[in-house]
C-alpha cells in the first residue's frame, strides 16, 4: 500500500524533513505518475491533492493507490 499520512512523532517528522533536504522527496504528479506509468493530467494531480488535503484534515491515512485508480475510474465513466 502506498500511504499517506501525518507524520506520528516529531522524530519522524525530522527524519521525513532531512530525507526531502536529501533529495529523496517526490511531488504530487511524480508519485502519480511512478503509480500510473503515464503521465498524469493536470486534474488528476488537483483531484488527488485535495483528496490529500482533506485526509490530512481530518486525519486519516489514505491509500494513495486506491485513490488514484478510483479517480482514474471515474474520469473515465464521466468521459
Amino acid at each position: 500500500m502506498t500511504g499517506v499520512r501525518e507524520p506520528k512523532d516529531e522524530e519522524e517528522l525530522a527524519k521525513a524533513r532531512m530525507a526531502i533536504l536529501h533529495g529523496k522527496g517526490q511531488t504530487v504528479e511524480q508519485v502519480i505518475s511512478n503509480i500510473i506509468q503515464d503521465k498524469p493530467s493536470k486534474e488528476l494531480v488537483e483531484a488527488v491533492t485535495s483528496r490529500i488535503a482533506f485526509a490530512k484534515e481530518s486525519e486519516e491515512v489514505l491509500n494513495l493507490e486506491e485513490l488514484i485508480q478510483s479517480i482514474i475510474s471515474m474520469q473515465t465513466k464521466w468521459a
